[in-house]
């Protein structure tokens, strides 16, 4: 099916792909195209546009979105398309769509966004040991840094599917999760759908046929970032009851609080797979995402639809650089992008960059590059470390306590705005047009909102250390750092050097 609208004149629209943040919003002048037949991304996507001029469309599967010369086209729409208008801002759309289509919410738990996550992937990478987390975990309790979720990434377990310790690496399993237990962290282990031939249990499943298979009827290896491996088969309940079975034991034997449920994107299935029951790649990535919220605590990097779903979702490996696409630059369009798409519990990548080629024959980042890194996550619903920063010495661990304590001093704020969003759906991170609509800032990319309060301006330019911010009119604006009163209604720079974190508390006019 093929549908068209007509975009009108100073209307702007927010397609629902996370990684295309930097592009949104498009308006008559401009060009945008989605692929959503499969979500070659790797981040979140959900069909759904939303608009400044308060309308939506949502597509209820697949489909291509094309935007052009004025026309909003939606081709080999696979399901029903939802458009409805009439809501008068970007604001009033958004909140009309998720009242529609977002079935289930839930608060995610508070730990995830009131602390740190920690993270040990650019830290290690797959070199873990027992010693080296809880020498991390220490590191972190040391520097009295708030404790939060720490995950356990790639590396700890033997194999692919085979979801168990490595003996010789992690003796005591057990002992281990207590005593991060004991520091207060909640610990979760990093899983995914792939199984390697090499794995314990890979012959009894492939004979069970848990697997995708190929259309010539043989399982399906499929080349991804770690070798060529098998994947379970998410609409077979024996698949993903035989890896709950194996992570349920991760939680009962060892005291593992959650799992950070990577891989699952639909790019690594095929339209004429093999499988149990009939489902495209698009789905058996909703599939995993409705497996992965089953457990407390989750987290996600790729997912289709679930807009509203109370998982935590995470912004896909950036790179050391600050570069608008893949870097720095990206983080603060792609996080709004990841609220109007239906997902307010994101998490912006590492900081410093999550990308492992990033990581070979280097040490650190320059101290502008981490320091600017952290500031920007700051302030975000969530903030993840990986890298044990605060262990580098000339100054650098101050940046990484400084403001891992202002995210941990904003907790009471954060639950408010979770506790917001799983009731309407609301983004806790919301561009300017949303809570300023119809005022000309539609386009700023490089400052957000924090619920309603807070406006955030993060430094992503290298070698500045002023910052030009557009302050709404209608209130006044507290600059937080100088305790200086601006009054809203244009354009101010702000002095922001290399320790400070621009951003302003609204203040309303009596």
């Amino acid at each position: 099916m093929r549908y068209s609208y007509k975009i009108g004149q100073d209307e702007f629209w927010w397609c629902g792909s996370v990684s295309d943040g930097y592009r949104m919003p498009f308006g008559t002048k401009d060009e945008y195209e989605l692929n959503f037949l499969i979500n070659r991304t790797y981040n979140q996507v959900n069909p759904l546009l939303v608009s400044s001029k308060g309308r939506y469309v949502y597509v209820n599967g697949s489909c291509i979105i094309h935007a052009s010369a004025g026309d909003l086209i939606i081709s080999e729409a696979s399901g029903d398309v939802v458009s409805e208008s009439g809501f008068g801002t970007l604001k009033g759309a958004y909140l009309a769509a998720a009242k529609r289509l977002f079935k289930k919410r839930r608060a995610v738990p508070p730990l995830t966004y009131t602390a740190p996550q920690y993270c040990t992937w650019m830290e290690t990478l797959r070199h873990l040991t027992q010693e080296k987390v809880i020498s991390y975990a220490e590191s972190i309790a040391e520097k009295k840094m708030p404790a939060g979720c720490i995950i356990l990434d790639d590396g700890w377990m033997r194999d692919y599917g085979d979801w168990r310790f490595k003996e010789k690496e992690f003796p005591d399993p057990a002992a281990m999760i207590r005593r991060l237990h004991e520091l207060g962290f909640k610990v979760m282990l990093w899983v995914c759908p792939f199984v390697s031939e090499t794995a314990k249990d890979y012959a009894a499943l492939e004979k069970k046929g848990v697997f995708v298979r190929e259309k010539s009827g043989k399982t399906a290896l499929r080349v991804w970032w770690s070798g060529v491996s098998a994947l379970l088969d998410g609409t077979n309940p024996s698949a993903y009851g035989w890896l709950k079975e194996k992570l349920d034991f991760l939680q009962s034997e060892y005291g593992a609080d959650g799992f950070k449920f990577d891989a699952g994107d639909a790019m690594y299935y095929e339209t004429d797979d093999l499988t149990f029951a009939p489902v495209t790649p698009n789905g058996q990535s909703e599939l995993w995402a409705d497996f992965a919220n089953l457990y407390e605590y989750s987290e996600l990097r790729a997912c289709v639809g679930k807009g509203g779903a109370a998982i935590v979702q995470r912004l896909s490996d950036k790179s050391s650089s600050w570069d608008e696409k893949r870097g720095l630059g990206s983080l603060v369009p792609n996080m709004i992008q990841a609220g109007l798409s239906g997902y307010p519990f994101c998490c912006p990548d590492m900081i410093g960059g999550g990308n492992e080629t990033d990581y070979h024959g280097k040490t650190l980042k320059d101290a502008e590059f981490f320091a600017r890194s952290c500031e920007c996550a700051a302030l975000m619903p969530m903030m993840q470390f990986s890298r044990s920063y605060w262990r580098y010495g000339n100054g650098v661990e101050d940046f990484a306590v400084k403001y891992a304590n202002l995210h941990a001093s904003f907790g009471e704020y954060l639950r408010a705005l979770a506790k917001e969003s799983a009731a309407t759906g609301a983004p806790m991170l919301r561009n300017m047009e949303y809570e300023f609509p119809h005022c000309g800032m539609e386009n700023i990319k490089d400052q957000f909102m924090l619920g309603n309060k807070y406006l955030v301006a993060p430094v992503v330019c290298e070698g500045a250390r002023t910052k030009k911010v557009v302050l709404p009119a209608g209130c006044d604006w507290l600059y937080v750092p100088e305790n200086r009163l601006y009054a809203g209604g244009g354009e101010v720079e702000v002095s922001a050097p290399l320790d400070v974190l621009p951003y302003f508390e609204r203040r309303e006019r009596t």
